[in-house]
């Protein structure tokens, strides 16, 4: 999974706004060149996470 949490709520990079709280991705949601280029944001706080176990408070995209 792909932990992504912005530094200042709604931040928009690779067409997503990113809000201020941890949003879990699946990891082929984005490119490889995508990946890199939110990694590289300093906007971005973006971590590799394992899958949190089912009904363990899991956030989804677009929540």
């Amino acid at each position: 999974m792909i932990r992504i949490v912005s530094k200042r709520d709604g931040f928009r990079r690779c067409g997503i706004e990113h809000p201020s709280r941890p949003v879990l991705y699946p990891n082929d949601r984005f490119s490889p060149e995508e990946l890199a280029r939110l990694k590289s944001e300093p906007m971005l706080v973006v971590d590799e996470v394992d899958e949190p176990e089912k009904g363990k408070g899991r956030s989804k995209a677009g929540e």
